[in-house]
Parts: structure tokens; sequence; C-alpha cells
């Protein structure tokens, strides 16, 4: 009997871990600069939510000006929910006019874990995982913390892509007890980024 148990456990987590990412959808910036995947049936934050998120102690009116230069570097999605920063949610942010190159974007790297855990203070947290893909000029990592704001642990994953302007970051989060149904997909968006030929990073001498 307890044979028969240990098999069909082991054969459900077989099928957990073999179990395909869900279908995602494409979503791409306004100005075309960058596109990636997002999982299927996930909403657009709207870029005013994304600009008081970023700002919180703002007290005066976002100008139209302010939102239009916001819009193209920034982009939130996430699962549909009543509130805006439902858990589990992404965020793509793009940097501009600050001039970086691989030895940046290694050292970036190399501190990850160091710069993860400056800003993650508190019980519970803890450092998963991290790896550096110099051809794809990219790197990421993946942290566990305790969140005041969500009021339970979350999972955290930041991917960095270098581009001709500097870094583009993805991040994603979600409840800790939901990571293993939603990390599979989530890792399949934030790796599926697309930069423009404008923004793709080209090294000095071949420019």
């Amino acid at each position: 009997m307890k044979r028969t148990l240990g098999f069909f456990a082991l054969l459900a987590l077989v099928i957990v871990l073999a179990a395909p990412a869900q279908a995602q959808q494409s979503a791409s910036a306004p100005d075309r600069s960058f596109s990636l995947t997002i999982p299927s049936g996930w909403v657009a934050i709207p870029t005013l939510e994304l600009y008081l998120f970023e700002h919180p102690g703002r007290t005066t009116p976002v100008t139209p000006e302010e939102l239009a230069e916001f819009r193209n570097t920034r982009m939130g999605f996430q699962r549909p929910a009543d509130a805006w920063f439902t858990l589990p949610y992404m965020i793509v942010r793009l940097e501009t006019g600050k001039k970086r190159g691989p030895q940046e974007l290694f050292m970036d790297h190399v501190l990850a874990e160091k710069d993860s855990e400056a800003g993650a203070p508190g019980e519970g947290y803890r450092f998963r995982e991290k790896d550096h893909l110099p051809t794809k000029r990219m790197h990421y990592y993946k942290d566990v913390s305790y969140s005041a704001a969500q009021g339970r642990k979350v999972a955290m994953g930041v991917y960095t892509y270098l581009t001709s302007r500097g870094f583009l970051r993805v991040a994603w989060f979600v409840g800790e007890n939901e990571l293993r149904a939603y990390e599979p997909t989530l890792h399949q968006s934030a790796m599926s980024v697309k930069l423009s030929p404008e923004l793709e990073y080209v090294p000095e001498g071949k420019k």
C-alpha cells in the first residue's frame, strides 16, 4: 500500500514538473522600442497608476507631458483583479540616458545578491538563484522576502537587459504560496524580451 501511494505521489510530481507554461500574448512599448510576451488574459496597468505607484508621495496633478514621457519607459501587467498591483503582476522599466556596457552588466550580476538582500531586509528573506547570459546580454536573479504592503512573503524575479540606452529591467512579483503555479510562465515572459534595432546594444567597434 505504501509503495502504491509513493508511486502516485511521484507520478503527481512528474506531472506538475512536466506541465507546460501557460499561453502567452504579445505586448509592445508604444514606440515599438521593445516587446515581450505576457500571460494570456493579463491586462495592462494604466500609465497613471504606474506613475503614482512609483511616486507614492505625489500630491500635485500629473501633467500630460510627464505621462507621455513615462509611457515609453514603463509598462505593467497583472492578472485581472479588483485593484491594481494585486499579485501576481510584472513591471518593465527602461533606463534612458545612461550609457552601459557588458562590464557594467556583469557587475550588476555579481552584486545582485548583495543588492537584493539590502533591498529586502527582515524575516523570511532568502536569495533563490541568479544567472548571467552573456550571449543574450542579460542576467537575472530571484528572491523571496516579506512584504509589509502585501502582508505576506512575496517572490520576485528581476531580469536585466543591456540596451543602447542603458538597462531594461523586467520584474515580476507573486505570492510565495503561488510561486509554483506562476513561476514558469513569469520566467518565460521575462526571458522573451525583444529589442528594436535602435534599442539593441551594439559594441563600440561594430557601430
